[in-house]
């Protein structure tokens, strides 16, 4: 007798659940999302800013803004409840590890590694928040200031920050946003950081009226 034949029943692989969107339309065409970054909500992203690997930008019950040439390093997290959104102005460095939630951050400040910041805390045009630090809800931090951790508060020095740094960190990741795209790895050269800090005067000048 013939070998009796038998069926296999086709299984469909089920299809892994669509990431939920952003508004696409409010993200400038130079602006730098990494396919490991995860957008979701009310984001809006000025020219050259970028978010890195690992980064959560959840704009569910709020709306984020971005200025232009904004960084947001890796395995950052920017969240806000229905009451807030989240402001952060041009020129911005939002170094790893920080957390931002619900505040808002002016313009060619620094956000050191490992920084929280909290729901209504405003910093101001300039400030330098260094690796580690807790700035807490409602707190001000005046324009140009230097801001260390000192156990669980933190120190703040006026007129103190070397803005000129953040903007020249900033202009070098919209540089390595591009290399990134092509595939170019390695550290810029001599000439490369020169230029960046040569600019950065140039911004922090007309920024502040120096």
């Amino acid at each position: 007798m013939p070998a009796k034949k038998t069926t296999t029943k086709k299984t469909t692989a089920k299809k892994p659940a669509q990431r939920l969107l952003y508004t696409s339309d409010k993200i400038h065409p130079t602006a730098f999302i990494h396919d490991r970054a995860f957008a979701y909500g009310d984001i809006t992203m000025g020219e050259f800013s970028s978010l890195w690997p690992g980064v959560v930008a959840r704009a569910d019950m709020n709306a984020f803004v971005l200025g232009k040439y904004v960084n947001i390093q890796d395995n950052s997290t920017l969240h806000s409840d229905s009451r807030r959104g989240v402001t952060i102005g041009d020129y911005t460095l939002v170094g790893h590890n920080a957390m931002i939630h619900g505040c808002s951050i002016g313009r060619a400040v620094l956000i050191g590694i490992g920084s929280v910041v909290l729901d209504d805390a405003e910093i101001g045009d300039g400030a330098m928040i260094t690796a580690g630090c807790m700035i807490r809800g409602g707190t001000k931090i005046p324009p140009r200031a230097l801001v260390t951790p000192d156990g669980s508060s933190i120190k703040i020095f006026e007129n103190k920050a070397k803005t000129a740094y953040t903007v020249a960190g900033s202009l070098e990741y919209v540089e390595l946003a591009k290399r990134m795209q092509r595939g170019i790895w390695g550290p810029f050269s001599r000439a490369e950081e020169e230029a960046f800090f040569s600019r950065a005067k140039e911004i922090v000048a007309e920024m502040f009226a120096l």
